[in-house]
C-alpha cells in the first residue's frame, strides 16, 4: 500500500518479487500508452520491485521515468540483434528478475530467449493485437516473425495474454487453453482530462459552433480504415452540408488520403490536424468519434472517447464488439461499408438525446470494465499464479 506521503511501506517479509517488462518504445500508440497506464498502477503495489527495459527512447520512456521504478533504454539503432541480446543478458544477471513481461514480436523473441538463457524463472507475453495484414516483401518478412514469435512463445513463454476475447479465442487455438489468460485493456481515468473548453478549442481551428463535427484519432495506414470514412463523409454531405471531418493523427497514407479527398471533392471538408498526444480536447470537440477501423484488438482511443462521454460509431471488428453494445454503449457498422457507417453517423447527429444518453454509458462501460486498475490487479493476480501464489494476497493496486 501506498503512504500519504508516496513512500513504499513493505507488509511482507522477504525480499520484493522483481518483474521486468521489456518493450520496444518505438511508437506513442495504444500498445505503449496501455504499458504506461499499467505501469502507473502497478507501481502502487509493495509486494514487487519494477523495472522496464525499452529498445527505444521516447514518449514511453519519457513517460515510465516519472515513475517510481528503474528505466533502461538500449537502443535499437545502435545495436545489432545479437548486441542487444548481449545488453539484456547484462542487464537480466544484474536485476535479477523473477518474471519478465514482453509486449510486441520482437521483444518477445529477444527477451524470452535471453530470460531463460540466463535463468529467469518465468516470462510473460501480452498480445495487443493480432499482425496487421501486408502485401509483398514486408508480408514475408511479417511472416516470418510471426511464426518465430509463435515458436519462442510456445517454448519459453509461460502465459500469454489476449487483451479481448477475439485475440484469445485466436490465441487458444495457436498454444491451448491452458497458455492463454484474457486481461482486457484499461485507461487511466485520472489521466482522461480535458484541458481547453470545447468551443474554445474549435475557435482555434476556426470552426463555428453550428458545425457537425465527425472525427477520429489514429495512425494513417490502411487498417485504419480512413478511406472509408471519407467515402462516408461524401454520403454525409449529400443531406447535410454542415458536416466535417476531423483527423488527429500522422502516417504514410497522408498523401494518398489528400488525393482521395480531392477525388471526392472533400477539400473544404476535411481537417488534418496531424499528430496530437493526448489528444483529449479534439476528442471533446467532435460531435460523433468515429472509428472505421478493419481490424483492431482493444484500442485505447476507443477507451478514451468513451470515457469523454463522447457518443461513438465503431466497426465490428476485433475486440470492439467487447466493448461497445450497439445501440446501448455505442453504434457498431460493418466493416468496410461506407453507407453503413454513414447511416450510424447520421443517426447520432440527428437524435441528440440518444447521442448524450450512449455518452454517459460509454462512461460508466469504461469506469466498470476497462479502468486502468483493473487491468493492474488482475496483471498482478496473473503474476501471482504464474509464481505459485509465493506473494500475499493483500490489495495489490491500493
Amino acid at each position: 500500500m501506498m503512504t500519504e506521503a508516496g513512500t513504499q511501506q513493505t507488509t511482507r517479509q522477504g525480499p520484493r518479487v522483481k518483474v521486468c517488462h521489456v518493450a520496444m518504445g518505438d511508437l506513442w500508440a495504444g500498445a505503449e500508452v496501455q504499458l504506461l497506464a499499467l505501469m502507473t498502477y502497478l507501481v502502487r503495489s509493495d509486494e514487487f520491485e519494477w523495472s522496464v527495459i525499452l529498445f527505444n527512447e521516447g514518449r514511453l520512456a519519457e513517460e515510465l521515468r516519472k515513475l517510481p521504478l528503474s528505466v533502461s533504454v538500449i537502443p535499437e539503432a545502435h545495436h545489432t540483434p545479437i548486441a542487444i541480446a548481449k545488453r539484456l543478458a547484462k542487464t537480466f544477471r544484474h536485476i535479477r528478475p523473477d518474471i519478465v513481461h514482453t509486449h510486441k514480436y520482437k521483444d518477445s523473441i529477444l527477451g524470452a530467449a535471453v530470460a531463460r538463457y540466463v535463468g529467469v524463472p518465468h516470462t510473460v507475453r501480452v498480445v495487443h493485437g493480432m499482425p496487421e495484414p501486408f502485401s509483398g516483401l514486408r508480408n514475408l518478412r511479417m511472416l516470418f516473425y510471426t511464426m518465430l514469435d509463435r515458436f519462442v512463445s510456445r517454448l519459453l513463454i509461460d502465459r500469454v495474454v489476449a487483451v479481448s476475447s477475439d485475440i484469445e479465442k485466436q490465441l487458444v487455438e495457436i498454444y491451448g487453453p491452458n497458455h492463454v489468460v484474457r486481461i482486457h485493456n484499461g485507461i487511466d481515468l485520472d489521466a482522461v482530462q480535458v484541458s481547453t473548453p470545447r468551443l474554445q478549442k474549435r475557435r482555434e481551428w476556426r470552426l463555428d459552433e453550428m458545425v457537425t463535427l465527425i472525427g477520429t484519432v489514429g495512425r494513417l495506414v490502411p487498417v485504419k480504415g480512413h478511406a472509408v470514412l471519407l467515402e462516408a463523409l461524401r454520403i454525409l454531405r449529400g443531406a447535410n452540408r454542415n458536416v466535417m471531418l476531423l483527423v488527429v493523427g500522422d502516417g504514410p497514407l497522408r498523401g494518398q488520403l489528400e488525393s482521395e479527398i480531392a477525388r471526392l471533392g472533400l477539400e473544404k471538408s476535411v481537417i488534418f490536424a496531424g499528430h496530437h498526444s493526448p489528444a483529449y480536447d479534439f476528442i471533446n470537440m467532435m460531435d460523433v468519434f468515429v472509428l472505421p477501423s478493419l481490424h483492431e484488438g482493444i484500442p485505447m482511443v476507443l477507451l478514451e472517447a468513451l470515457a469523454l462521454r463522447q457518443p461513438v460509431v465503431a466497426t465490428r471488428v476485433g475486440g470492439i464488439p467487447e466493448v461497445i453494445t450497439h445501440g446501448e454503449t455505442g453504434l457498431l457498422a460493418e466493416p468496410a461499408d461506407a453507407l453503413s457507417l454513414a447511416k450510424f453517423i447520421q443517426q447520432l447527429v440527428e437524435d441528440k438525446s440518444m447521442a448524450a444518453r450512449i455518452g454517459k454509458a460509454g462512461r460508466t462501460r469504461v469506469e466498470e470494465e476497462f479502468n486502468a486498475r483493473t487491468m493492474a490487479e488482475k496483471t498482478v493476480g496473473l503474476y501471482k499464479k504464474v509464481l505459485g501464489n509465493v506473494v500475499s494476497n493483500s490489495n495489490p493496486v491500493s
